[in-house]
């Protein structure tokens, strides 16, 4: 925790091994450290539609948030606008959406779902185009379909439902910096708060609070605190612009969830 005058900044890192040896508890540290001391002297900015760059870890928390609406399920029960939409272009041509239980950077995943059904590696959406929905074995009985492998059941106790194992969305061939380059002037947006009230996992829509840091001539020039993003997920997967190359991953659990950066139009800034 770092004191700049009243106001109290933290930081956070965090990394994860199948290996404990792997682990640098020196550079954790070191990085936690950056994050907290980047945001001294945060401030507002002016309110706009803009360029927007989400960092990895930000379209990875968006992806695990918005990730029941390829669940068949949901479909099923009204809970998802991607019903019936197989085979159309519902993202920009540049975003690939895995699922694969066999990722080796991720963190979650099984050689068989929670009914047994083998698990294999399937594009959700590939260059841009909607190939499936997630299925477990009694909606891909109701469809017609075999079942994609995805029941999830996350003790013996536990309901069959439906969810992803290692989700991601591709990455692609440039760094971050040329995604700061390409905005020119925008924000990269690294810190999204308040999930719980303001996403709405139906329509997509969601209005957060954010922070992160202005970019001005393809440059990073200063942290900003205190601004709300909204947009709608089903838009903003239309609206990506560029795919950076430093896929990441959240922290496991029943599935993982991981993105590169991404740069993407039409997101509302709310500021000063």
């Amino acid at each position: 925790i770092i004191k700049n005058g009243e106001d109290m900044l933290s930081g956070m890192y965090f990394e994860a091994f199948d290996d404990f040896n792997k682990l640098d508890i020196k550079r954790v540290a070191e990085k936690a450290v950056e994050d907290g001391v980047a945001y001294i002297g945060a401030s507002s900015m002016p309110s706009g539609s803009v360029p927007v760059v989400l960092r990895n870890d930000v379209m990875a928390t968006l992806l695990r948030v918005f990730s029941g609406v390829f669940s068949a399920e949901a479909a099923d029960k009204g809970l998802s606008l991607l019903k019936g939409r197989e085979g159309e272009s519902i993202a920009a041509a540049c975003v690939t959406l895995w699922d694969d239980p066999f990722c080796e950077q991720a963190y979650s995943g099984s050689s068989f779902d929670g009914e047994g059904v083998a698990t294999h590696k399937k594009a959700v959406v590939e260059n841009g185009s909607f190939r499936t929905l997630l299925y477990n074995l009694k909606y891909a009985k109701k469809a017609g379909i075999a079942s994609t492998g995805n029941a999830s059941r996350p003790s013996y106790a536990s309901t069959v439902g439906i969810a992803p194992s290692n989700f991601y969305l591709a990455p692609g061939q440039c760094s971050r910096e040329a995604l700061f380059e390409r905005a020119k002037n925008g924000v990269m947006i690294t810190d999204l708060m308040g999930m719980h009230a303001g996403a709405n996992p139906v329509s997509g829509d969601f209005s957060l609070a954010a922070k992160g840091f202005l970019i001005q001539e393809g440059k990073i020039v200063r942290p900003v605190e205190q601004i709300t993003v909204a947009g709608n997920f089903y838009a903003l997967l239309q609206g990506v612009q560029a795919v950076a190359d430093d896929l990441w991953f959240t922290l496991p659990g029943a599935s993982s969830f991981g993105s590169a950066s991404v740069l993407v139009e039409g997101l509302s800034i709310a500021g000063k």
